[in-house]
């Protein structure tokens, strides 16, 4: 497989935002939360009306990187996560009065556009390698395996790697690439088998109360913010820091305890 280093200037344009200037302090800790086991069936169509989702932990994106100014739309997003014998499922709920998405090829650049991310390895002793999945509005997937390269900032990522069998859709409240009107928002839906997460260790597929590390990110697409759940501390906007992903534990249908 090829392989890509991409240098900080890049890599920033990457599903980040280069100038966009910390607004707040960064938290002592990551967060943590737990991905609940699916009490039933779930069907991956953009609705997210499931009755398994309302068991779901709810995670809200915080906005590291831009204060919100008088009279203007927080763009607030949402995501929650369940898991089966087979495959991990996320839905993001994205607060969006300029509903904008063009890009329709696979591995296309979807990060310049308002566009939702998972970062994550199963393996929680080792933060070098983590895959990324990158969906927008249309749907379209970039998906990949990326690796740390030492304090600059440079990835190595191999975006020749593809994911199989994943399950993604949309749905969207407005009208998408037209903003002479004010949009609402959109919802997206995406299953991904656990094999696809079998190259980097860990244990293929999670029992009840294994420890992933993640990230979910938003970019800021036209007129958005970029927002994160687990908070970077990157100066600057910038998604690729996997030291400060968040811990996700594996749950049963109920909450249960959290291990180290």
């Amino acid at each position: 497989m090829r392989r890509f280093a991409l240098p900080l200037g890049l890599l920033l344009a990457f599903g980040t935002g280069a100038f966009s200037e910390r607004a707040q302090d960064p938290p002592a800790q990551v967060p943590t939360c737990q991905i609940m086991r699916a009490s039933g069936p779930i069907t991956v169509d953009g609705k997210a009306d499931d009755p398994a989702w309302k068991k779901a932990e709810l995670i809200e994106f915080i906005f590291p990187w831009s204060r919100i100014d008088k009279g203007e739309r927080a763009q607030s997003t949402v995501a929650r996560m369940l898991w089966d014998d087979d495959k991990l499922y996320i839905v993001y709920s994205c607060d969006d009065p300029y509903l904008d998405s063009k890009v329709t090829a696979h591995d296309g650049p979807v990060y310049a556009e308002d566009a939702v991310e998972i970062f994550a390895t199963p393996n929680p002793d080792d933060l070098s390698a983590y895959f990324g999945y990158e969906m927008n509005i249309t749907p379209a997937l970039l998906d990949y395996i990326a690796f740390e390269a030492g304090e600059e900032q440079t990835k190595d990522i191999q975006f020749s790697w593809e994911s199989e069998g994943v399950q993604l859709a949309t749905t969207y409240d407005g009208t998408l690439n037209d903003h002479s009107d004010i949009d609402a928002g959109w919802i997206l839906e995406i299953a991904i088998p656990f094999e696809n997460f079998r190259h980097l260790g860990g244990r293929i597929p999670p029992r009840e109360g294994d420890l992933w590390r993640l990230n979910l990110n938003r970019t800021k697409g036209d007129r958005g913010r970029f927002s994160q759940w687990s908070d970077t501390r990157a100066e600057n906007a910038a998604f690729h820091h996997s030291a400060y992903f968040g811990k996700a534990y594996f749950a049963g249908e109920t909450p249960g305890k959290q291990r180290d």
